[in-house]
């Protein structure tokens, strides 16, 4: 699913669109803190304007501090470094126009080590020593890419990476809600730059919208990217606490040790002893189902799939019911092999793959999915491609 995005973003970033009227930037809680044209960065109505209290945004003390050290950092960074013409020192309520801010803030993320330099010099002088490590914090712990806003939760909206490990972020909003603050239908593709603030995870102000749609298909693997990282790894909400220190053990008798696992008869497969049990359970239902309806090289490459599969460490055969690890990767090979193409002379639709072990069609293609994201496969992959499919297209060798 992340090789199918990337490639569709590659397609649509010329399709990106600017929420304000006259900007190029969402100004999220900046401004009125919606998608309504706003041409000053901190807009004094609405700082003092009074919100109730939620815990999807920031206080209105926090507001108020999060602006003074985000327009100082700014503003220092640019007397050092000249990006635009030099302005006078701003504070909360001064009206500046948001493109100086936005073209400072781009060199900052390109160079955080202006941060540094901010820090190290005079034009940081007049904040406290709280105020210059919410700073630090932020060049320490910041994160800028793409996301995937997915959920808008109780206490905040849940961003999702693109990294090899997707990662899962509890970002909260400034004056307002993520949810408030972008009014359209998730998930939404966003850029944008996360850092700490007072124990939460917020945006720098800035985020750029995608202007794309996505269909069932994607949107489903998106949630199924979003339960298998939250049961994985849990939704990051703080960037700067230090990780809570493990529980002392009580003194216990050191339980006798299991007797090692005894190795099944794998015909050969390379597998670790202790998944050999588990590769013969599987492999005995691909060779029943091969042996059924494909042929002798089908099941050859299958069981070579999963015997790679159970030398992964932790192997993921190890949970999980036997059939759908079979049925998954038999729908793997076929799918990268053309097995559902009409025109080939050994054709198979899917529901009959599926239907054989009693499963359905959803389950079967999300389990090989995951089988194809696990092995790194694709088309015309060479260790996992029939001999008649690689000598039909001898251009690919």
């Amino acid at each position: 699913m992340r090789v199918v995005l990337r490639v569709v973003l590659r397609v649509v970033l010329s399709s990106e669109f600017w929420v304000l009227s006259s900007g190029s930037w969402v100004l999220g809680s900046l401004g009125c803190g919606r998608s309504l044209p706003c041409d000053n960065i901190a807009c004094a109505e609405n700082i003092i304007r009074k919100k109730e209290p939620t815990e999807m945004h920031l206080t209105q003390p926090e507001v108020e501090l999060f602006y003074k050290l985000w327009c100082t950092l700014l503003w220092g960074v640019n007397e050092k470094h000249g990006i635009v013409p030099k302005f006078k020192k701003p504070d909360i309520l001064d009206n500046c126009h948001k493109s100086i801010f936005f073209g400072i803030r781009t060199q900052i993320w390109e160079k955080p080590e202006m941060i540094d330099d901010f820090l190290l010099g005079d034009y940081s002088s007049g904040l406290d020593e709280s105020e210059r490590e919410i700073i630090a914090g932020w060049r320490k712990h910041y994160v800028e890419g793409k996301f995937l806003i997915l959920k808008h939760l109780a206490k905040y909206s849940v961003f999702m990476t693109f990294d090899a490990q997707e990662k899962l972020y509890g970002v909260c909003g400034i004056s307002d809600s993520i949810e408030e603050t972008v009014c359209f239908n998730l998930p939404i593709l966003v850029k944008a730059v996360l850092i700490p603030f007072k124990g939460r995870i917020i945006y720098d102000s800035f985020f750029n919208l995608y202007n794309m749609t996505f269909g069932g298909g994607m949107k489903k693997g998106f949630n199924e990217s979003y339960k298998r990282t939250k049961e994985s790894t849990g939704i990051i909400v703080s960037m700067d606490e230090p990780a809570a220190p493990a529980k002392p053990r009580e003194s216990k008798p050191k339980p006798a040790e299991p007797a090692p696992p005894q190795a099944a008869d794998t015909k050969g497969a390379n597998v670790p002893k202790a998944m050999s049990a588990r590769y013969v359970e599987v492999a005995e239902i691909i060779e029943a189902f091969c042996d059924d309806l494909l042929d002798a090289e089908f099941k050859e490459i299958c069981l070579r799939a999963l015997a790679k599969l159970c030398r992964k460490r932790p192997s993921p055969v190890a949970s999980g019911r036997a059939r759908t690890w079979a049925c998954g990767i038999v729908y793997a090979i076929g799918s990268i092999n053309f097995v559902f193409d009409r025109s080939q002379p050994y054709y198979m639709p899917a529901t009959d793959i599926a239907e054989w072990f009693g499963l359905a069609k959803s389950t079967a293609g999300s389990k090989s999915a995951e089988i194809i994201k696990l092995l790194n496969i694709s088309y015309y992959d060479l260790e996992f491609s029939l001999q008649k499919i690689i000598k039909n297209r001898p251009w690919f060798l």
